[in-house]
């Protein structure tokens, strides 16, 4: 019992370590205010802007520290037009458990308008005289500047569908924002296929995150395709709407997919023989398309390591619905008596180019071949030919039709002496 107990303890302490070396030392408190701020981040807070400075009010907590903390702020890519001279760092105590932290960026006068990524940077030492750091990610948002001139063109790409006949599937691709000063917000994005065979499934629409000036987002938009959809391409319309510094906005394309069903293809068994003496054998296997669309490249392989090489037989093309025989023969090898294991593959694909292929395992038993009859020691009697049996057939006739003649005479003869008695 104390030994359960001992291992509890530990387990526990051991997921308090990974949780405690997991956890953010330190982070903004979403729901303190400090002095400076009329709300919280929560509540959606925003820096002030007087006379060309902006204030940043940070009220960080720390998970274990409790020293000073120094804070600092730079851009992403300090070469962007916005700030006259880098941040100061700040140097502040802990108060009521919170670190109110407030950071001024010196703005350029003629600034413009945008979004620009940048990164506090929150620092601490521990007893041990260890450095502590933590990178918070945030955006400063300038509003009160010049128009901004870049244009924002989203760029879709990596379009990947997964669409199969009467089962749900999805959409995914990849939007990019191209510009350097300004993100996409409050994205949504909604796909109608035309036929209506292919519907959006949950939702009528998906929300998509923030994307920050040159970064890309991966979107997944679930999708149900009918049990009678088309196995065909369809044309998808993808419609994506968003806003540019407070601004709406909206992109739309159409995409050519294919709707495809899962490959069925079954087999009836394979049929050879179990054992064989060295001879000339075969192999069948009945093939059967049970999909509703064409399958192409059906091909059926043998392989037996050390019985025969790789034997390997194209099918062809087979139709939805079609049975086909795959049919190969094959020696065994001089030398290769026992059981041999061996396998049987299928591959084949559809008219998309999706690839289905299964194994199956066979058997196969090689007898020794039997010996060659020794040859006889007797000699060998020459064959007669027809003319030859028919001639032998008339000397035997003609002689006894003598000895028959011989013996009237005889009777003859001695009848006639009789009389002359």
């Amino acid at each position: 019992m104390k030994r359960l107990i001992y291992f509890f303890l530990t387990m526990l302490l051991v997921l308090s370590m990974s949780v405690t070396a997991f956890a953010a030392e330190f982070e903004i408190d979403q729901h303190t205010t400090m002095n400076g701020m009329s709300r919280s981040w929560y509540q959606g807070y925003e820096p002030t802007i007087s006379y060309h400075t902006m204030t940043l009010c940070l009220p960080i907590r720390a998970e274990s520290y409790t020293g000073d903390i120094t804070a600092s702020i730079a851009l992403d890519d300090p070469n962007v037009f916005l700030l006259t001279r880098e941040s100061k760092a700040v140097t502040v105590s802990p108060k009521d458990g919170i670190y109110p932290v407030k950071l001024s960026l010196a703005l350029e006068r003629y600034r413009r308008n945008g979004d620009y990524p940048a990164i506090i940077t929150i620092k601490g030492t521990d007893g041990a005289g260890k450095e502590i750091v933590e990178n918070i990610p945030y955006v400063i948002r300038i509003r009160d500047g010049y128009g901004n001139h870049e244009t924002m063109e989203p760029v879709i790409s990596d379009l990947a569908p997964d669409l199969n006949v009467g089962s749900d599937g999805s959409l995914r691709l990849t939007i990019t924002n191209p510009t350097t000063t300004q993100s996409i917000m409050d994205g949504e994005m909604t796909v109608t296929d035309a036929s209506g065979e292919i519907l959006m499934s949950g939702s009528s629409r998906v929300k998509v995150s923030e994307i920050l000036p040159g970064k890309s987002e991966t979107v997944i938009i679930p999708m149900t395709v009918k049990g009678n959809a088309s196995i065909t391409q369809h044309t998808l319309e993808v419609k994506f709407s968003y806003k540019v510094l407070g601004t709406d906005a909206e992109w739309n394309e159409s995409f050519t997919v294919p709707v495809t069903q899962a490959i069925r293809l079954e087999q009836g068994g394979v049929q050879m023989p179990t054992a064989i003496a060295g001879e000339l054998s075969d192999m069948t296997l009945p093939l059967m398309n049970m999909g509703k669309g064409e399958l192409q490249n059906v091909l059926v392989k043998l392989e037996m390591d050390g019985v025969l090489d790789a034997q390997s037989v194209l099918v062809g093309t087979m139709a939805a619905g079609e049975t086909k025989q795959a049919k190969l023969t094959f020696t065994p090898k001089p030398d290769s008596a026992g059981t041999h294991p061996g396998t049987v593959s299928i591959t084949c694909e559809d008219a998309y180019g999706n690839q289905d292929s299964r194994t199956l395992d066979v058997t196969l038993t090689v007898d020794e071949p039997l010996p060659e009859a020794e040859p006889s020691m007797e000699p060998e009697t020459e064959k007669m030919s027809p003319g030859t049996i028919v001639l032998i057939v008339l000397c035997v006739l003609l002689a006894a039709g003598l000895v028959i003649q011989g013996i009237m005479l005889t009777a003859k003869v001695h009848r006639l002496e009789e009389e002359r008695l």
